[in-house]
């Protein structure tokens, strides 16, 4: 069999329906809701927001490389709490953006900014919450979760885990407006301010 007679792939990022004919698919097909580039525009800055969020844990860590075993259990330790967390929060922050973008995409911007104002006070309320119960009851809180440890390193962790919970209702209102300009197409501003 020469080159010439091999079949060649098909371009279509579409899986092709083995029950219609190529022409009536040809026929049939709609136009893509976004071009490549435009994806590109959009999920570019989200992987490089990811990254430097992932740098960050790392970046603590190195920190406090030269305080000692206490202090890097201790940060070990808190960030699994704060990771559970940021999870939460983003995860509120996309069923937000994917309410707004529908309205946004219905040209309902009425309705958008009622869903926006909401995602924005629903985040506040429970992040702030959550904050106060987790500063008020953090030494049996952290007890629960890791067991007996050290006296020291649990003195390091109830000091870092006071310090990250306060900045809890910040990020979840980070998460909640970058959640919003993604809504809007604008991915590139929430990688500037993270």
């Amino acid at each position: 069999m020469t080159a010439h007679a091999l079949p060649r792939p098909h371009k279509s990022r579409r899986l092709r329906n083995p029950f219609v004919s190529a022409q009536e698919e040809v026929q049939t097909a709609e136009p893509l809701l976004f071009s490549d580039s435009a994806l590109y525009a959009l999920l570019i800055p989200i992987i490089i927001e990811q990254f430097l969020n992932a740098l960050m844990g790392m970046t603590d860590t190195m920190m406090i490389s030269n305080l000692g075993s206490a202090a890097i259990s201790a940060v070990s330790l808190t960030d699994s709490i704060n990771t559970l967390m940021i999870q939460v929060f983003a995860a509120l922050a996309a069923g937000g953006t994917v309410i707004c973008s529908q309205y946004l995409g219905q040209k309902n911007l009425e309705q958008c900014n009622k869903a926006a104002r909401q995602l924005l006070l629903i985040i506040l309320v429970l992040s702030g919450s959550i904050a106060a119960f987790c500063f008020t009851l953090r030494r049996p809180l952290l007890t629960m979760i890791f067991g007996q440890v050290s006296e020291e390193v649990m003195d390091a962790s109830l000091i870092y885990f006071q310090i990250t919970v306060l900045s809890y209702p910040f990020f979840a209102l980070f998460q909640g407006g970058a959640g919003l300009y993604r809504a809007c197409g604008d991915s590139k501003l929430p990688k500037i301010c993270n």
